[in-house]
C-alpha cells in the first residue's frame, strides 16, 4: 500500500476508535485498575506483537487464515482482528506523544515500515474475513456477518420455538456465562464476541452469541488463575435467538445492541450448540442451567482469588491477558510455544512504576479534542508523506 492508503486507514480506525469511546468511554473497575493495564498491555503489543505476527504471516496467507475463520466458534473473529490494529496503535500514539514531541516524523523509519506491515496484513485479513468485504464492522455498516448460507441454514435447523419465560431464562444463563467469561479475562470482552444480524424473513433476524476459553478442566489453562474448583460443560459455547421486530447494531469490539432493549416477548426461537472435537454439535436448551450454575460458582472463586491481589498484581495480569489474546492467531500455525508471553522485563521496568501512580496515559488527551481537529489530525497519528 502506499502511505497515502495508509493514512486513509489509520483515519478510519481513529474514527472507529472515537465512536466506541463516545459509546464506552474509559473503562472503570472496582476490581481491576483497567486504564492502567490497558496502557501496559498496548506498550507490550508495541514492542512485541510485530515480531510474533510476522511469523503467523509468515506460516499462513491472512487470506487463508480468514476463510478458516469463517466457522462457528473460532477464536479469531470481529474482535480479535479489531485487537491487531487497535493495541498497537494506541501504543504507537503514545510513544510518539511521549517521547518523540508528538511529531510523527520522527518516528524511526523502521518503526513505520512495521506499522504498514500491521496494517497491510490486518486489512487483507479483515477484508477477506467479513462478508461485506470491508475492513471494519463499522464500515460494514454496523453488521458483523461473516458466515456462510450454509452455516445460517444449519442455525436455523437448530432453533427451537421458545415461550417468553424461556427466553428469559436464557438470557439470564448468558447472562452469567457472561460474567464469568468477563472476569477471567481480567474484565475485557476477548472470550465473548456478537454475530450478526442475518435476515430471515422482512422482520426477523437471526443473531448469535458465542463464548471460546471456558474453563472446562480439559487442556490447557488459558491463564493461572482459570483453573477454578468449577468447571463448565465445554470450553465453547454458542446461543442463536431469531427476533422479530427489533434493530441490532453492531461494533468492532464485538458488542451487539438490540433495540428496545427488552426484547424477549420479540424473540421468536432459540438454539444452543457447541463444539466437541472439531465438530460443532446442538445443545438442547434443557442442558444449558448447567452452564450458569458452573459461571456462577467459577465467577466467585475468581472475585475472591483477585480480590487479595494488590494493584500492581492485578495490573501485570490484566496487560499479560491483553498480550496473550493474541494466542489466538498463534494457534493457527502452531507456534504458542514459541512466544513468551509473560510481560517483557523492560515494560515492566518502564511503565508499570508509572502507572502505579497515574491513572491514563497522558497521550489520551488526543482522545477528547474538537472534531475539527481530529479531522485534520487524527487520535492515531498519519505516516509523513
Amino acid at each position: 500500500m502506499e502511505t497515502r492508503e495508509i493514512n486513509e486507514l489509520i483515519a478510519h480506525l481513529s474514527g472507529v476508535f472515537s465512536d466506541i469511546l463516545v459509546e464506552r468511554g474509559l473503562l472503570e473497575s472496582e476490581l481491576f485498575p483497567v486504564n492502567e493495564y490497558i496502557c501496559v498491555g498496548f506498550y507490550q503489543t508495541y514492542e512485541r506483537l510485530y515480531d510474533v505476527m510476522g511469523q503467523v504471516w509468515g506460516r499462513i496467507s491472512p487470506e487463508e487464515l480468514a476463510q478458516q475463520s469463517k466457522t462457528l466458534l473460532s477464536e479469531v473473529h470481529g474482535l480479535s482482528i479489531s485487537y491487531l490494529w487497535l493495541y498497537y496503535a494506541l501504543a504507537r500514539m503514545g510513544v510518539i506523544f511521549n517521547k518523540l514531541d508528538g511529531d510523527p516524523s520522527k518516528e524511526p523509519a523502521e518503526r513505520q515500515e512495521q506499522w504498514k506491515f500491521m496494517l497491510e496484513n490486518w486489512y487483507r485479513l479483515a477484508t477477506n474475513y467479513f462478508n461485506s468485504g470491508k475492513p471494519t464492522i463499522a464500515a460494514s455498516g454496523a453488521v458483523n456477518r461473516v458466515m456462510d448460507d450454509e452455516t445460517v441454514d444449519w442455525l436455523m435447523s437448530i432453533i427451537e420455538p421458545a415461550p417468553e419465560e424461556q427466553v428469559k431464562k436464557t438470557r439470564r444463563i448468558m447472562g452469567s456465562v457472561d460474567l464469568y467469561a468477563f472476569l477471567d479475562e481480567c474484565e475485557a470482552r476477548a472470550k465473548i464476541i456478537d454475530h450478526g444480524p442475518y435476515h430471515v424473513s422482512d422482520d426477523e433476524i437471526l443473531v448469535f452469541s458465542e463464548y471460546t476459553n471456558l474453563h472446562d478442566g480439559q487442556g490447557d489453562l488459558w491463564m493461572p488463575w482459570s483453573d477454578t474448583e468449577a468447571k463448565l460443560p465445554t470450553s465453547t459455547l454458542g446461543v442463536a435467538m431469531t427476533i422479530k421486530g427489533v434493530n441490532a447494531r453492531f461494533n468492532d469490539i464485538g458488542t451487539m445492541t438490540i433495540e428496545p432493549g427488552d426484547y424477549s416477548k420479540l424473540v421468536t426461537g432459540v438454539g444452543a450448540y457447541t463444539k466437541r472435537g472439531d465438530k460443532v454439535v446442538r445443545l438442547g436448551l434443557d442442558e444449558l442451567p448447567p452452564y450458569a450454575e458452573a459461571a456462577d460458582a467459577a465467577q466467585a472463586e475468581l472475585y475472591m482469588k483477585f480480590a487479595e491481589w494488590d494493584k500492581r498484581k492485578l495490573m501485570i495480569a490484566g496487560a499479560e491477558v491483553y498480550w496473550r489474546g493474541f494466542k489466538r492467531f498463534t494457534d493457527t500455525v502452531g507456534i504458542t510455544d514459541k512466544v513468551d508471553w509473560k510481560l517483557s522485563p523492560s515494560i515492566v521496568e518502564e511503565h508499570v512504576p508509572f502507572f502505579m501512580d497515574e491513572e491514563a496515559d497522558p497521550a489520551f488527551i488526543r482522545m477528547f479534542r474538537l472534531d475539527e481537529e481530529m479531522e485534520s489530525d487524527p487520535t492515531f497519528y498519519l505516516l509523513p508523506e
